[in-house]
């Protein structure tokens, strides 16, 4: 299969623990709810958001980005329970190049249980087993050891420092550690 065939129809995931999911409309709330966490922003390439129109717009960006294939986020929920927790996907895709990145966020009260990594697991086989993708990258800011543990965790291994990479909302140009997992790799593990 291949990215844009991978994109054709939504792929709800489900895992041990977790339902990884499309995001609707009334989902808004909750994304508000995890966006407005000054605490969940802090390494986040966007501001903290400040009205709930901020995450009903976010949740009609990915899914305007879907149906151009040119990113699928999935809302994240636990089994026991069907409130948004997270959400990632990925975006930039390069299809000639078989490569695309990741982006993730989770609720405060959620951290440090393994939610995160069970969840980029899934989308990481969805990646190179239904997109045939060769490369997944994550880019992360310096200050986020928790992300960084993670990711190294999970396989990712970091390539180096981006300097002024991209420009992330009021925080401006920001430097960037740019991870990456290969198929090989993933293959090997």
């Amino acid at each position: 299969m291949s990215i844009n065939k991978a994109l054709q129809t939504f792929t709800k995931l489900e895992t041990k623990n977790l339902f990884l999911r499309r995001m609707s409309p009334s989902d808004a709330s909750a994304l508000f709810k995890i966006l407005s966490d000054d605490e969940v922003t802090e390494f986040y390439d966007d501001d903290t958001f400040v009205d709930v129109s901020q995450a009903s717009d976010q949740i009609e960006a990915w899914e305007n980005g879907f149906n151009n294939q040119s990113c699928i986020r999935w809302g994240i929920t636990r089994k026991d329970e069907n409130n948004l927790i997270g959400s990632c996907g990925y975006y930039g895709f390069h299809t000639w190049y078989k490569r695309a990145s990741i982006g993730y966020e989770l609720a405060r009260n959620y951290w440090r249980r393994g939610i995160m990594t069970e969840a980029l697991d899934a989308i990481i086989e969805f990646g190179f087993g239904k997109m045939a993708l060769n490369r997944i990258e994550a880019v992360v800011i310096p200050e986020n050891t928790a992300s960084i543990i993670m990711l190294e965790k999970i396989g990712f291994k970091k390539e180096g420092l981006l300097e002024e990479y991209e420009k992330w909302g009021s925080k401006g140009f920001v430097n960037l550690y740019m991870f990456a997992m290969l198929r090989n790799d993933w293959n090997a593990s």
